[in-house]
Parts: C-alpha cells; sequence; structure tokens
C-alpha cells in the first residue's frame, strides 16, 4: 500500500508542476502581447508625427517655391495669411496662395509669411560660391510659420518656422 500511495502523491505532484508552468507561460504570453501592443501604438504615433511634419514641410517648401509668397514691398511686422484660412487676429491679409498638392486632405493647415526686419543687414556667413565682398547688402527678412493639426483625424500635428532672407537686387 505504501508504494502505491507514494505514486498517488506523485501523480499529484505533476499535476501541479504542470499547472505551475502553464501558468508561467501563460504570464510571459501576456506580457509579451502587452508589450508588442505598446510598441505598435508608439509605432503608430512616430507615424503620424512623422507624417504631420512633412504635411508642414510641404507647406513651407510650396510657399518657399513661389516668389509672390515673399512680397518685397511689406512693412516689417506685416503678416500675410493663407487665402483659405480661418480668420486670425495676428493676419493683417489672407493673399498667400498654396497650390493644392500642398494642402492637406484631412486637418487644418495654418500658413502664415511675416516681414521680420527693415532691409539693410549685415551679411552672414555664406557658402563660398554665394559670398560677397559687401559688408552691407539689402534684404528682406521673413519667417513662413506652417502649423498642421490633424488630431481629430487621428494624423497628429506638427509646426514649423523657417527664416528666409531674399536679396533685393540694390546695395545702399
Amino acid at each position: 500500500m505504501r508504494a502505491e500511495a507514494r505514486w498517488a502523491w506523485q501523480r499529484g505532484a505533476v499535476l501541479l508542476v504542470s499547472l505551475l508552468v502553464l501558468l508561467l507561460i501563460a504570464l510571459i504570453a501576456a506580457t509579451v502581447t502587452r508589450t508588442s501592443q505598446l510598441q505598435l501604438r508608439m509605432a503608430g504615433n512616430t507615424e503620424n508625427r512623422t507624417a504631420a511634419m512633412q504635411q508642414a514641410l510641404a507647406a513651407v517648401d510650396a510657399v518657399l517655391d513661389s516668389p509672390m509668397s515673399t512680397p518685397l514691398n511689406l512693412a516689417v511686422g506685416h503678416i500675410v495669411c493663407a487665402e483659405d484660412a480661418a480668420p486670425q487676429p495676428a493676419c493683417d491679409e489672407y493673399t498667400l496662395q498654396l497650390p493644392l498638392d500642398a494642402l492637406p486632405d484631412e486637418g487644418a493647415l495654418v500658413v502664415r509669411v511675416a516681414r521680420l526686419e527693415p532691409a539693410v543687414g549685415r551679411v552672414p556667413v555664406l557658402a563660398e560660391d554665394m559670398a560677397s565682398s559687401a559688408v552691407y547688402y539689402r534684404v528682406a527678412k521673413f519667417e513662413v510659420r506652417a502649423t498642421y493639426d490633424g488630431t481629430a483625424a487621428g494624423r497628429g500635428s506638427a509646426a514649423i518656422a523657417q527664416g528666409v532672407l531674399v536679396r533685393l537686387p540694390v546695395s545702399p
């Protein structure tokens, strides 16, 4: 009888050990699943942030590609916004035209061009092929700012500002 009792106890121990191993495997699987879901969400957020930044950069590039976007006759502090933009208190006029390929399918894009400083300034450090021997020359200084907000469509948001110097043809 004693031998049978010992075997019966061993069978119960095997069941107990196998249940503990199964529980451990289930905990590891749950942790891996949770980690994978978190990584997938983080990758989606990064993709949305990158897409939003590309949308804002495309708008800034579209403004910089058009010489009409940085009119040289603007007064210092004058701000020009996109034609179809919602009214903003900071905008002086709404005449900035963006090409259709720069406009987003979803979300809101706000683009503005601001004239920053007077037309005379010191020569900034330039590449050798663009350098000049003049100490002063006339430039028009602008800031192009684009803000894209696609959070309502699940696309993220981004803002970018870029300074632009437009060299005027005549030196003082």
